[in-house]
């Protein structure tokens, strides 16, 4: 069956298609597609980032109707469109479409980008043989860059089952940074986002990262600001921790974060992720995806709270 590729550029519509995604992610969020276009450094000496990046949404039919939908970041240069990228799309409406579905959202996505520059590929896609296959039948070329790993936790359960799928070392450690006599405080408020744009600044210095950048997070906050929901966990009036986590569709995902000495040794951390995933709860999210995770780092972690692992398919290129 044919399938047919339209653009989306009202934003309500969008975010309606948005909302019927079961596992949306947060680079194919409006927002982040206009983030990504005010963040734009005219000034960069490198290739890949000159000229800036304009999103562009497009739709995917089938005999008349939606099935997947798709933000692609246009890479431009004198007004010319010369390579475009997908970050963990397209997405499906369905939860899970079928092999003809995605085989023909994946093609009408190549064709459509066809002489028009390279189109770079992350996609939405579970990393098995099955979908390598199926990228390589529709033409698309492999990268050598791995695909996002992640995990997500189910809210849609009362909390006394969420605090029983928490594995049991992560437990205790909650248990601990309860008998702190920490309070979360959750906030939307522009101070309380810059409050914590700062301490990921000092995160950022102390652990040798870079990115997001605080004009990203900046951006990000000003597309859409009753998203970008800032967790604080207080003990004794200080603030030990912080994270800001983003919500989109029926999901949220971690962003940044932080956490002081003193918090890490009382656990406080856990008890910062355990409220936060109960005050998204409460904001409508049914998905809070812990936003990556890296071997020997965060993977320990973020695993404890008892989420669904995933990991997605390798990126592709299409020339």
């Amino acid at each position: 069956m044919t399938c047919v590729v339209k653009p989306v550029i009202d934003e309500a519509r969008w975010n309606a298609l948005f909302a019927r995604v079961d596992q949306p992610h947060i680079p194919q969020a409006w927002a982040y597609g206009q983030a990504v276009q005010e963040t734009v450094d005219f000034t960069t000496r490198r290739l890949l980032d000159a000229g800036g990046w304009r999103a562009r949404r497009v739709v995917f039919e089938r005999d008349g109707a939606p099935v997947a939908i798709c933000q692609l970041l246009d890479k431009t240069l004198a007004g010319l469109r010369w390579a475009a990228l997908v970050d963990r799309g397209p997405l499906f409406l369905d939860r899970e479409p079928g092999d003809d579905v995605v085989r023909d959202v994946y093609a009408a996505l190549r064709q459509a980008s066809h002489r028009r520059g390279v189109l770079i590929l992350v996609p939405a896609l579970a990393d098995s043989p099955h979908n390598v296959a199926l990228l390589s039948e529709v033409g698309f070329r492999p990268r050598p860059a791995a695909g996002f790993r992640s995990t997500r936790v189910d809210l849609t359960p009362d909390e006394d089952e969420m605090r029983k799928s928490l594995k049991a070392k992560w437990r205790n450690q909650l248990k601990s940074g309860e008998r702190s006599g920490a309070v979360m405080v959750a906030s939307i408020a522009r101070e309380d986002v810059e409050w914590m744009i700062q301490r990921h600044i000092e995160n950022m210095a102390a652990k040798g990262f870079s990115e997001p950048t605080p004009a990203f997070v900046r951006a990000l906050y000003n597309a859409a600001p009753e998203s970008l929901v800032v967790c604080r966990a207080v003990v004794d009036g200080e603030s030990l921790a912080g994270m800001a986590a983003f919500t989109f569709g029926q999901a949220a995902e971690y962003y940044i974060g932080w956490v002081s000495e003193a918090g890490r040794k009382i656990n406080v951390n856990n008890f910062l992720f355990w409220q936060a995933a109960l005050e998204l709860r409460r904001r409508g999210c049914r998905t809070f995806d812990l936003g990556g995770m890296r071997a020997g780092s965060t993977e320990g972690f973020k695993t404890g709270m008892g989420g669904t692992e995933y990991q997605l398919v390798h990126n592709w290129l299409s020339l």
